[in-house]
């Protein structure tokens, strides 16, 4: 009888293990999936602060600039460049803050959240899915070929009021070059990180990928008055 009741002790014993086992996982998992999108932003978010705030800040100069050098420039086709080049850059200046990349906005959001308990967790995730989705969303934009499309069109549209409006033909054909050239560079700085952490994450690869994000490369000893420092690629 005794031994009866041992059995069935170690039954109920073994059999709430089991049951803890898979919302253990479970956990483990949803842990696992935050950490590596919060790192992923974490690892963006220098290079969207420096790209975001720093062609919002040269637009917005070249704007200022050009809308100051027209009331202060004389000659019609001097104060027609000031004119094509306040309104270029003031388009530029619009889309970035209609559109801005917000990847480092995310990062410090998404460590505020609480996540104390399972359901805070659960919501804390569903955002960071939905930030990941929209950060990967604005760097595929920014490299789609709509907006280089569509940032050859006011180039192109810039050149030729210069070329023919103004009766310039080799002016019209610099200002839509210097135009181009600037726009490709704008499209070819912008971060790309979170394009392949969005591909990462889909395809199950965020254990690995944060574990490699996780592992210190610079690894630094001390034997006696000799310093070593290592950096594993």
């Amino acid at each position: 009888m005794r031994f009866i009741h041992m059995l069935n002790r170690t039954v109920v014993f073994f059999g709430l293990i089991f049951m803890l086992l898979p919302a253990e996982a479970a956990s483990t998992a949803k842990t696992e999936r935050l950490n590596f999108i919060q790192q992923s932003f974490n690892k963006t978010e220098q290079h969207s602060r420096l790209w975001q705030n720093g062609w919002l800040s040269i637009f917005t100069g070249v704007t200022v600039l050009n809308g100051i050098a027209y009331t202060q420039t004389e000659g019609s086709h001097n104060r027609y460049d000031r004119a094509t080049g306040f309104t270029t850059s003031l388009l530029g200046a619009a889309d970035m803050l209609l559109n801005p990349m917000q990847t480092h906005n995310y990062a410090g959001q998404l460590a505020a959240m609480p996540d104390d308990n399972e359901e805070q967790q659960q919501a804390k995730l569903l955002q960071a899915e939905a930030w990941l989705s929209a950060a990967a969303s604005r760097e595929r934009y920014e490299r789609s070929f709509t907006n280089h499309a569509l940032s050859t069109l006011v180039n192109g549209l810039a050149g030729l009021a210069v070329a023919y409006d103004d009766k310039r033909p080799d002016d019209g054909w610099m200002t839509f070059i210097s135009g181009v050239i600037a726009s490709e560079v704008k499209i070819y700085t912008a971060p790309t990180q979170m394009m392949q952490a969005e591909e990462d994450y889909n395809n199950g690869n965020y254990r690995q990928a944060a574990a490699n994000s996780a592992a210190q490369r610079w690894q630094v000893a001390a034997f006696g008055p000799v310093l070593a420092v290592q950096y594993r690629f």
